[in-house]
């Protein structure tokens, strides 16, 4: 019988090869050590049955094929640490391991050691990395690993590892253990604690094996409940018979054990010569600013606004390159070698055009995308990305949110679906499914090839002010969602935060280099998946309609997508869009699938509506030529980028046509009908609606794994109302002195609306207050 019920049923893994584990609390290095040593050889997926992100590689020892599974990041593997922590747990618990490498923060041993002391518990071999002993070193340590080592029974293994400073000793280290298996000298409670362990362990499943002695700990520490009534009554009797002889709780002479331990460990690897180095003072200063109550969030909004700069403008420098060079090659190249095979020309354009010009748009967003990744794994690396996180932590709870739900906001304006995912950090229940909600509203790097089409067009001498300002209004409304539905539908307070602030340190660039990688991977392959068959439909759609003789070929004003499209002008009137402007209703509609696309559905539109012959440029393409154009723009493209600080997007320095349709990944024909459909009023609604407006299809299938199909249908409900109501507002505002009375109604209709909604809300939260118990269960499935 298990102990605990999120155990019953679960089957062991089996790994076909010798493993490694890497295991460590937050912050510790565990990355820059997975990366040392699986380099480019990494899988990124879930966890069998959970969305807790899974890291594998691959590394040759001793001429041998050996796995390296990086596990989630956890303090302790007892309880109270959410779903990463049960993971991590249970595959130690249920996995045959051949060794765990245990990494732990040797400026910050004696805290990283109480994980340490658990790990021993489950009786694999293991060995010790002490990661960042020159951070030790700068404190005014000593470090002694020998002595260590020997108390300890397993390897110790000192390491800088963002330096690479180690590698090879570490690897040698390890042939070693693999080969020795050795499994240490675990802590010894006091008896009456060894006796009840034993007597638990007995109880719940027979042999006391490591599994049972980790799950009779939980059970008499209080971080488990007993599955059975029968196991309930012996705890009970344990934990009154242990109160009885040493007059103290069961659960801290525990926590008294382990953490003496860590202390007595830590003060025989470190002794304290005194001497406190420049970098020890360097971070005290920095964090008097840093983490100063009245420039903290200041200074975050900055560096976030500084990153936008750096990564869209110097992004800008290759943007070109990657944009003409992927054209010539994806969609003339193609084109033309198509034409020679004879294929007729609607085949074609299905395939140069909409399934060549997706992937075309995708590839040209790479170096913008790519550096964003890059700066954003930097400042996580450096250690200010946790420092950020506690100076927001004011204003978070004050939203109900604990300060670490930031971190999934930021990921967000990268990617919605990883920014979901990542909200598993957060250990409350109720915290991360508003932390989930608010994921959709951060602007992601997709929309940007969006904002950028209008802003060339209509806010050409402040469009990087006038994107920057999107990404704050869905910021702003991301907090005052997660705000009103803590005050409602999730009544609660949000648990304290704590987190542990690393170092300042210069990262480590092969690392950064990885972790970007890795998302910018995972951007461009669920991108590119989605991009084929979208392309495929949407240029089938604009060449079929339904006439008076059934379904004909016809013109792209008469085909399924025009009727379609025209059916639904009617719903967005109000917000400015006319009737003879449908193609921007299409690119919406495309947007909801995949918000990559609604600027490559656009210029299929307008091709196809302005151009006689889609063919002419597959007939005779120079690809030498336009590949020799691409090159020459990225020097040109370095002097804009000097030149152009203070516009992230560079858009004051667009006065021809040309870098007009380069900047945004938009045809000229699609650049003349949006200035032709639109005017700044309405088009800087219809970017509102862009913004908040249902996202993608892969964002909702993350939402629905991680909060349920109630809350995804919720979200997606609210968000393209909230995204209709403001645009409808913002142009009903703009244009009040033009009908007034019309306009009057329309406000005050989205204003009594919006009221209604807060009631509803505040009725399912007192309902589901009424029954707490059922209400905990369903917010915290997953």
């Amino acid at each position: 019988m298990s102990a605990c019920h999120e155990n019953q049923g679960r089957a062991a893994p089996v790994l076909s090869e010798q493993s490694i584990v890497l295991a460590g609390n937050p912050n510790c290095g565990k990355t820059t050590v997975f990366n040392l040593l699986t380099g480019a050889h990494q899988q990124v997926g879930n966890w069998p049955g959970v969305t807790v992100e899974k890291r594998s590689g691959s590394l040759q020892l001793a001429k041998k094929k050996v796995s390296v599974i990086d596990l989630p990041g956890v303090y302790s593997l007892m309880g109270g640490g959410g779903e990463d922590q049960r993971v991590a747990r249970d595959f130690l618990l249920d996995t045959p391991v051949d060794l765990i490498v245990n990494i732990v923060d040797a400026s910050n041993l004696e805290r990283h050691l109480a994980l340490t002391a658990e790990l021993l518990e489950t009786g694999h071999p293991m060995l010790l990395i002490m990661n960042m002993t020159d951070e030790a070193e700068a404190r005014g340590w000593k470090l002694h690993c020998a002595e260590l080592e020997n108390a300890l029974g397993i390897p110790v293994v000192p390491m800088v590892a963002r330096k690479n400073k180690g590698r090879d000793y570490l690897l040698q280290r390890m042939i070693e253990a693999l080969q020795k298996k050795p499994q240490g000298h675990p802590i010894v409670y006091p008896v009456p604690v060894e006796e009840a362990l034993q007597t638990l362990g007995t109880a719940i499943s027979g042999p006391n094996t490591a599994r049972t002695r980790v799950d009779a700990l939980r059970l008499l520490d209080g971080s488990a409940q007993p599955s059975s009534e029968q196991n309930a009554k012996i705890l009970k009797d344990l934990r009154r018979h242990i109160e009885l002889i040493s007059d103290e709780d069961p659960a801290d002479l525990v926590m008294d054990r382990r953490f003496s331990w860590a202390h007595d460990m830590a003060g025989i690897a470190l002794q304290d010569h005194g001497k406190k180095g420049l970098r020890e003072k360097i971070n005290h200063h920095l964090d008097r600013i840093v983490l100063n109550e009245w420039l903290g969030v200041p200074i975050f909004l900055l560096v976030l606004y500084l990153v936008f700069v750096v990564s869209f403008s110097g992004g800008n420098i290759f943007l070109d390159f990657f944009d003409q060079a992927s054209a010539a090659l994806l969609i003339h190249g193609t084109g033309h070698l198509l034409l020679l095979t004879g294929l007729p020309d609607w085949l074609i354009s299905v395939i140069a055009g909409g399934v060549g010009g997706g992937l075309n748009l995708v590839i040209s967003f790479i170096p913008p995308i790519g550096l964003t990744f890059l700066f954003l794994a930097f400042l996580d690396d450096s250690g200010y990305m946790a420092r950020a996180a506690y100076a927001m932590d004011r204003l978070m709870r004050r939203m109900g949110l604990p300060g670490n739900a930031l971190v999934p906001m930021v990921i967000g304006f990268g990617c919605n679906v990883p920014a979901i995912m990542g909200a598993r950090i957060i250990e409350d229940p109720r915290g991360r499914i508003l932390t989930v909600l608010m994921q959709p509203f951060m602007s992601c790097s997709a929309r940007l090839t969006i904002y950028m089409a209008f802003a060339v067009v209509f806010f050409r001498s402040n469009g990087g002010q006038v994107v920057f300002a999107l990404y704050v209004l869905g910021i702003v409304v991301a907090l005052l969602t997660a705000w009103l539905l803590g005050k409602t539908a999730l009544r609660g307070e949000a648990m304290p935060f704590v987190m542990e602030l690393p170092p300042y340190r210069l990262p480590s660039f092969r690392s950064v280099v990885l972790q970007s990688w890795q998302r910018l991977k995972v951007f461009i392959f669920r991108v590119g998946k989605v991009i084929a068959v979208i392309g495929l439909v949407l240029f089938i759609l604009p060449g079929i309609g339904w006439t008076s003789q059934g379904l004909r070929s016809t013109d792209i004003d008469h085909s399924l997508l025009a009727q379609g499209s025209q059916a639904l002008v009617p719903i967005f009137a109000p917000m400015g869009i006319k009737t003879d402007n449908w193609p921007a209703v299409s690119g919406l509609i495309a947007g909801a699938a995949a918000k990559e696309i609604v600027i490559g559905t656009l210029n299929g539109i307008y091709q196809r509506q302005n151009a006689a012959d889609l063919m002419a440029d597959y007939r005779q393409p120079d690809i030498i030529g336009q590949l020799r154009d691409a090159l020459m723009t990225i020097p040109a493209n370095a002097l804009t980028f000097i030149r152009t600080l203070d516009d992230p997007l560079g858009l004051s320095a667009m006065t021809s046509t040309t870098e007009t349709e380069q900047a945004s990944g938009a045809e000229s024909a699609t650049l003349q009908a949006i200035a032709a459909g639109f005017t700044p009023l309405s088009a800087f609604a219809y970017l509102v609606f862009v913004l908040l407006y249902v996202p993608c299809a892969s964002t909702m299938g993350a939402l629905r794994r991680e909060v349920g199909w109630g809350w995804m249908g919720f979200s997606l409900l609210y968000g393209t109302g909230l995204a209709w109501g403001t645009s409808t507002l913002i142009f009903q505002a703009g244009t009040f002195v033009a009908h007034p009375a019309a306009s009057l109604a329309w406000i005050a209709g989205i204003l009594t609306s919006f009221g209604l909604l807060i009631i509803a809300l505040r009725i399912y939260g007192r309902r589901q207050e009424a029954s707490p118990a059922a209400s905990l269960k369903k917010q915290a499935a997953v």
